[in-house]
This record gives structure tokens, sequence and C-alpha cells, in this order.
């Protein structure tokens, strides 16, 4: 039996009796019985930059959706019949977490609503998140043996149809509350350390869970950018975990305000550190020091802090007008870009290689382009132009050889830019982890060991995974590692309450 979602058995009764006044109340729309809230499809209008309509550009954020609209349950419940239930389900071996993907889509097909909730959230506490931001053209969706006709199931778009009815209709109320064992600190509430929180909850330990922010998700919070990921369904999530015995400690730096030692103090038994990568690696190219060259991750960050109140629209540093170049073709580069687009900048995304090498995810360059964001490829960054201000963004020429490999041209150009938002990478904040105690590489990435406890530093009872551990991946693939360190966890407080004599 799949483990219910809201903390009783028997197949999630409550779930499946109110999804089901979804359909009745649809079939029967004079029915005076009380229905789940089944939201109308949304689909994103034209890029509407409000220039003539407001005075702050970012006003617009909360209002515009993805152009992948969400499904109406009509629509939902014929792509989830489309499915062929394969008796290899080549889906579920390209979701990292290992999703239960054919059980949640069969149920679905066949109306039983709580049943597919219970087998999502069974292996995924934030399938309303992952099921839009998850790279899924190169996972579970690029997997599904349907793609031979070009046509995979949509996968993201039902996980997230079903997440959100249980998210807009209150079924995540964690009515069972699961008896604390020893007491868990995890250090930072990005995807990595809310998996772990839901796996060691669910395994009956205390979890409190210390963020340096204001609201949960680490990156996925302050990172994606809402016409992306609007930021209610991260709080959502995270207060589904608070209803499930999960505590929450905001504006509170493991490093700065408390110690590993003041944990271990407080009397937590075990402290999992899944801290994000908070510094960027430089450019590296000449001038890159000077006013007008932006990281990314920075830029995105003040962004959703303005769009909290927690900052001024002129803390942002690109402004309507502005010319700005875009080092780099990841995801981040591509929000990035967006974001400034949608400030009323001109923007160009300037890549050393070809097209087919970026790796941001196929649909975001689509729409990136369709929005009017300008990109140029086989172009090497080597200067910024300017003495007190960007004045331009140098590149060499690269030529592309047989065996792929770029050689330089010594040909050079100039983009015309008066700002330059790097986004190459960030890297973890040195100066907080050597106050953790743990061994790490020169490079700030702590090391851990798969044996005896998976996940654990050289400190005894402290873990780490996510980011600071190895260079920066997608939500699902820190989840996965979250979920690895929290079953290494529970291993390690297993062997320390049997009486063993050493863990």
């Amino acid at each position: 039996m799949v483990p219910c979602l809201s903390g009783e058995g028997n197949g999630c009764r409550q779930a499946a009796v109110a999804f089901a006044r979804v359909v009745t109340a649809q079939a029967r729309p004079e029915t005076g019985s009380r229905s789940l809230r089944l939201k109308p499809a949304r689909r994103r209008k034209d890029i509407m930059i409000m220039a003539d309509t407001s005075t702050n550009p970012l006003a617009s954020f909360h209002d515009e959706i993805m152009r992948d609209h969400d499904y109406t349950l009509p629509e939902a419940l014929t792509e989830a019949r489309r499915c062929l239930h394969c008796k290899v389900p080549l889906c579920r071996q390209g979701c990292p977490i290992e999703n239960e993907i054919p059980q949640f889509i069969q149920a679905l097909a066949q109306g039983n609503f709580g049943t597919a909730a219970e087998y999502i959230y069974h292996r995924n506490n934030l399938p309303a998140i992952c099921g839009r931001v998850c790279p899924r053209e190169n996972q579970c969706e690029g997997a599904c043996v349907l793609n031979r006709a070009k046509k995979p199931i949509q996968i993201g778009k039902l996980e997230r149809f079903v997440a959100d009815l249980v998210l807009d209709n209150g079924l995540l109320d964690g009515k069972k509350k699961y008896p604390a064992a020893a007491a868990v600190a995890i250090v930072g509430s990005g995807p990595a350390g809310l998996a772990a929180a839901y796996d060691l909850r669910k395994a009956g330990y205390g979890v409190t869970v210390f963020e340096q922010a204001s609201q949960p998700g680490g990156t996925i919070f302050y990172g994606i950018p809402t016409f992306r990921l609007h930021k209610e369904f991260v709080v959502r999530e995270a207060a589904h975990l608070e209803a499930l015995g999960v505590t929450f400690v905001y504006n509170t730096e493991i490093g700065e305000d408390k110690s590993i030692d003041d944990l271990f103090a407080d009397g937590f038994a075990a402290v999992f550190i899944a801290v994000g990568t908070m510094d960027s690696w430089g450019l590296g190219v000449k001038n890159y020091t000077i006013p007008g060259v932006v990281d990314a991750a920075s830029f995105l960050q003040k962004v959703q802090e303005v769009q909290l109140g927690e900052a001024m629209l002129a803390d942002v540093p690109i402004r309507k007008g502005d010319t700005v170049a875009v080092i780099g073709a990841g995801n981040v580069a591509i929000d990035a870009a967006r974001t400034a687009l949608r400030l009323q900048a001109e923007v160009t995304v300037v890549y050393r290689r070809a097209e087919k090498n970026m790796k941001c995810l196929p649909s975001e360059y689509e729409e990136a382009k369709e929005e009017g964001i300008h990109f140029q490829f086989y172009s090497d960054p080597t200067a910024i132009i300017g003495v007190d201000t960007v004045e331009g963004l140098q590149y060499e020429r690269q030529e592309i050889l047989e065996d792929a490999t770029m050689v330089p041209t010594g040909e050079f150009g100039v983009v015309k830019a008066n700002k330059v938002i790097a986004a190459i990478g960030n890297r973890p904040q040195l100066s907080a982890i050597r106050t953790f105690g743990v061994h790490a590489s020169d490079e700030g990435y702590i090391a851990v060991s798969s044996e005896p406890y998976a996940n654990m530093t050289d400190r005894p009872g402290v873990f780490a995974a996510g980011d600071i551990v190895h260079k920066p991946q997608t939500v699902v693939l820190a989840m996965r590692e979250g979920k690895k360190a929290a079953a290494g966890i529970a291993a390690y407080l297993q062997r320390r309450d049997s009486g063993a004599e050493s863990v």
C-alpha cells in the first residue's frame, strides 16, 4: 500500500472522494453538492512589458503564466489515457528519483485521482514544482516510448495537474502526526533539504530546517523567475512539511548565527548540510571587475527580493533601456536574459559554442527567441570594454572542427552593451564552509563518503548533499541526493540507537 498523502491509509479515501466531486460537479453542474476548486486552463498571453501601465515592470511577473498552459480535467484524462502501460516503463527509468509514473498515470486515466496523488507523493514531495521546472525532455518524457511518434506523454503537465488539485483543495493536511524519535537539523531549505526533511519525517524523526533567507526553497524560490515558477507553489509545498511536523527556522545562518557545535548542543542527533552555492566563479576575462558586470544568480535573487518587498527596485542592477550582454547558455543564463527583457532591456546572449551545445531546456530557448532575445554563438568572451562603466563585451570568434573541438580564429568583435550578466556558475561560500568543521576541497565542495553511511562527512553525525557536494544540478537531481542523505542519516541513527559501539 502506498502511504497516504494526508497521513491516513486505506487508499486515502478522503482524497479519492473529494476528487470524485470534481468529476460529478462537471458532469452535473446543476447539483448543489460541494466540489473541489478546479482552475480553468491558464494560457500565457504574449509578453506585455508594463511600460505604459505601471512604473514597476516587475509588477507583471506575478500575472504572467507559462506558455505551456495547465490542463483542464478533460485534457488531463485524455492525455493520461494515451499511456501504453509499458511492461518496462522507460519513463520511470528516466526519472532520477524513480517516481511511480506508470501507476499515477493509470490511476488518473481511470479517474482514481486520490490514488494518483498518493503515487506521486510517495517519492516526490515537490510535484507542483517538478511538474513545472524539471528538464522533462531529457528525463521521463525523453525516455517515453511514444517519442518514436514524436508525441511523448506529457508527464510533467499530468503531474502538476494532480499536484495543483491537491494543493488547491487542502488535501495535504498531515492529520497523522508522526512520533518524533531523534531530532535532525537540516541546514538549507533548497530541494535537497526539503526532500530529506520529507523522508526523515515520514521515518519518524524530528526535523528542523534552518534557512538563512526569509522564505523556503533556496534556489527554487530565489533563483527561478516567477514567470517560470510562481512562488505560491514553493510556500505551499513547505507548508505541507510543516503540517507533517517539520519545523522551519528562517533568517538564521548556520556558521554565522549558530554553529554546527551549537546544533549538537541543542540536542540534534545529526546535522544535514544542504546549502547552495552562493559565490560567483568570476568571469576570468580582462576588466571584469568594473561597475556594470553582474552575477546572474545575485541578479535573479535581487529581483525576487523586490517582489517580496525586501528590496527596492532601484537595487536591481538592470534598468529600462539598458543594453545587456548575457554570458552563458544554461538555464540560469536564459532566466537572467528573460528577466532582463522584462525589465525593458535589450538583451543578447553570448555563447562560445554552438546552438546544439546549449545546456538550457530547449523549450526555454525557443521561448526566449520568440520573446525577442538575440543569440550570438561561436563567440568566446575575452574582455569587458570600458573604464569606469561597461561599454561593450569583446569576444573572439570560434571555429568548430569535425571532432567538435572549438578553436579560436583570431578574429575579434564587440557586442555593444552597458551591462554584462555573467551566468557561468556559482561556487560554495568558502567562509561558511570553514565554520562547519568538515573536510572540503580547495574549491569549497564538501567531501562525503558512501560507506558506512551515505553522504556522511568526515565529522560523525554531519552529512551533506546537493550543490555543496558537487557543481549545481537540477531540482530533481538535488532531491535525489537529499533522499540518499536521508537514508544515510536514518541508518546512522538506527545504529546509534541500537547501542552499537561505534557509528
